[in-house]
């Protein structure tokens, strides 16, 4: 029985966009004062931008409306006006696709905050930019300058700029799945609408109450999102602001029926339809009548659902809404197989299965076919069944995967933009270092200049201004030794980072450098804190960091001054062990759990139980040349051996010791999988268990 009622509701708030955009846009009644709590505006040039938000839709007009402001700016007009004003400036080049063009006004913008000292600029600025990056994509970069407009929106005072950028932070909030954090912002929005008291105050609260319902439903909280739609429903019937009350009772439907409130969720939906009618909104009646259809299919009334369907069906023929009369049509064909017509009901399921596979709706897909195995199973196709059931199986795997690759792709792009950050700041600061240095160069020109004219006394000064010059010269080194050495280091842990082992070991690439015996080869010791995403929900990202720095300090104890150890990047940790044997290994990973695991990290005034896994191997592994199988893939074999440790407990170390093949046999499987090259015998596994503990779960 398939309900998109929750796809229609996020559909809903995305299709608000452009009326929130509006709604942000009106300023509180203010009198003729030329500015606004404090901050210097121009009133009329404000009013007429309010003019332009309420104009969006009609082309000509808005674009009129909004260069004619832009014309009329001039150095004498108040900075907070300006800013706003060339705000949307670049999103109109923005949203008219000159892109290009936009980004200068953007950098314009960007230059007059910098200029200015007061925050309600700074952070429209910002706020501006931060909206640009996300529609460009740059979902990383995006979230990385969130600080930059928190900063100052913490101190703004213009209820419309706090207004705008609590909103635009939620929502970036929301689409990296942290909701508790997009609420709290939802929450700050709101505070800025109850300063304002003007026709747009209850249509801001509304929109409000009904975006914080939502998130509030994204965390489950069903009767904090009940109480919050109730309440935007009441704000509409008040203020006789009832457009989107459909949309309310639609959304509240959901929450009852999630409830298992199954009697006031078709109460709900009698008022959607009948609020949707009112306000001829034809779009939303297929949506309705579908979600009456799933609510009767629930109860098993066939025909009451079959009626309310074939209404549905019509009425979405009619708006063209061919996605939703696909899905009605697999509803239908659900009822067909329940009630004996059996290959009917199932052609047209697979019918509506197959649109969604060509319309490449995975999503959807996978939801239909676990309806399509359940009407299989009904009509005692069991073979059909388990080959639908497989296809869901392999398609969920499929949706995972693109998302573990989309994740993977925002968290590269989030690390490389802090990477350049940290590489832009310590350039600039090498080139205050070498500013410095030219400085001391011009003072030594300086005293040789004295020494050709004054005698005795130049001397003297001589002296002293040399000395100074080469301790100042002695600092500059001092400094860029330590700049050098941070730009290795993780900033968290103080723990040599990816770069500083990504060099040794292109030095020892480069320079050949000499093994010994089999018996005394170098070791890696892959490590993962188990359970680390657990800790950071419950105790909060600053016990995290607290964890991982404790965790740090205990792994430098067992690192020997031969040895390196390298914070790997999250909550993993990498060992390079010199000159060890395969027993040394194994004893040090043993070690490493002990360490780990030996007693709780203290966190205002909680303990935080930490176990680790770990996977562990020689390098060169099995004596097989490292030109031919280099660190990295002998890492990456010690990366699977660490997950093969999750997969069976965690708390452990694994260590792949032995290869009984020829490289050339094992390469591919050692390179992708590592539990068929156990099968095959081909490599030897150790497993070394952690301590055991009492009452550690996190």
């Amino acid at each position: 029985m398939k309900n998109k009622n929750k796809k229609w509701v996020n559909y809903c708030l995305a299709a608000s966009a452009f009326f929130l955009l509006v709604s942000f846009g009106s300023v509180s009644a203010q009198p003729s004062t030329e500015n606004i709590n404090g901050v210097p505006v121009d009133m009329a040039m404000e009013e007429q931008l309010d003019d332009y938000l309420n104009s969006l839709g009609e082309e000509e007009d808005s674009r009129a409306i909004l260069f004619n402001v832009l014309e009329d700016i001039s150095p004498k007009t108040p900075v907070a006006t300006r800013a706003r004003a060339k705000s949307y400036e670049v999103s109109w080049y923005y949203y008219e696709g000159e892109t290009e063009l936009a980004f200068e006004k953007l950098d314009e913008l960007l230059a007059l905050a910098e200029n200015s000292e007061i925050s309600d600029v700074k952070a429209e600025a910002q706020a501006t930019r931060v909206e640009i990056l996300q529609m460009e994509g740059k979902y990383g970069e995006a979230f990385l300058l969130l600080n930059d407009v928190e900063i100052p929106l913490s101190n703004s005072r213009m209820p419309r700029v706090r207004y705008y950028g609590h909103n635009l932070i939620s929502r970036i909030y929301a689409d990296w799945n942290r909701y508790d954090d997009a609420l709290r912002h939802l929450l700050l929005a709101q505070d800025a609408v109850n300063e304002t008291n003007n026709e747009r105050t209850p249509i801001r609260q509304q929109y409000l109450d009904y975006s914080i319902a939502i998130i509030q439903s994204e965390l489950k909280n069903w009767e904090g999102s009940l109480k919050t739609i109730n309440k935007a429903i009441q704000s509409a019937k008040q203020n006789e602001l009832e457009y989107d009350l459909p949309d309310f009772y639609l959304h509240k439907s959901y929450i009852e029926a999630e409830m298992d409130e199954r009697e006031a969720s078709l109460v709900s939906l009698r008022k959607a339809y009948q609020a949707a009618v009112k306000d001829e909104r034809e779009y939303l009646l297929p949506v309705i009548l579908n979600n009456y259809g799933d609510h009767y299919m629930s109860e098993k009334k066939w025909e009451e659902a079959r009626s309310h369907l074939r209404e549905a069906l019509e009425l979405a023929e009619e708006v063209e809404d061919i996605w939703m009369a696909q899905t009605i049509h697999f509803n239908l064909g659900f009822i067909d197989v329940h009630q004996g017509n059996t290959e009917a009901g199932l052609e047209e399921m697979r019918e509506a299965v197959e649109f969604y596979r060509e319309e490449d709706i995975k999503t959807e897909v996978e939801g239909l076919l676990g309806e399509l195995a359940e009407a299989y199973e009904l009509a005692g196709q069991h073979q059909k069944q388990a080959e639908t059931l497989k296809q869901q199986m392999e398609l969920m795997e499929e949706l995972y995967q693109s998302d573990q690759q989309q994740n993977l792709a925002n968290l590269q792009q989030l690390y490389e933009s802090k990477d350049k950050e940290q590489q832009i700041e310590l350039l600039e600061r090498q080139n205050e270092l070498k500013q410095q240095l030219l400085e001391i160069n011009e003072q030594r020109n300086l005293i040789w200049l004295l020494l050709g004219i004054v005698a005795v006394f130049a001397a003297l000064f001589v002296f002293l201004m040399y000395r100074k010059a080469r301790r100042a010269n002695l600092r500059l080194k001092e400094a860029n030794n330590l700049l050098a050495d941070q730009s290795r280091r993780d900033p968290l842990t103080g723990l040599w980072n990816r770069r500083a082992l990504q060099e040794e070991m292109e030095a020892r690439k480069q320079h050949g450098e000499r093994r010994e015996a089999a018996a005394h080869s170098d070791g890696l010791i892959l490590l993962d804190i188990d359970f680390f995403k657990r800790i950071n929900d419950k105790y909060g990202h600053a016990a995290g960091d607290k964890v991982l720095i404790e965790i740090s300090q205990r792994l430098q104890k067992e690192c020997r001054a031969s040895d390196k150890l390298i914070r790997w990047g999250g909550e993993e940790f990498l060992f390079l062990v010199r000159n060890v044997s395969s027993a040394d290994l194994e004893e040090m990973s043993e070690r490493i759990l002990k360490a780990i695991a030996k007693e709780p990290i203290a966190y205002e005034g909680q303990e935080i139980f930490v176990t680790t896994t770990i996977g562990f191997i020689r390098l060169p592994f099995a004596d097989i040349p490292e030109h031919e199988m280099d660190w990295e893939k002998v890492l990456q074999v010690a990366d699977m051996a660490l997950y093969t440790g999750k997969a069976h407990g965690r708390n452990r170390a694994c260590g792949v010791t032995d290869l009984y093949v020829e490289y050339g046999t094992a390469r591919s499987v050692l390179e992708s999988d590592l539990s068929e090259a156990l099968n095959k015998n081909w490599i030897s596994m150790v497993t070394i268990e952690g301590p055991e503990s009492l009452n550690r779960t996190v």
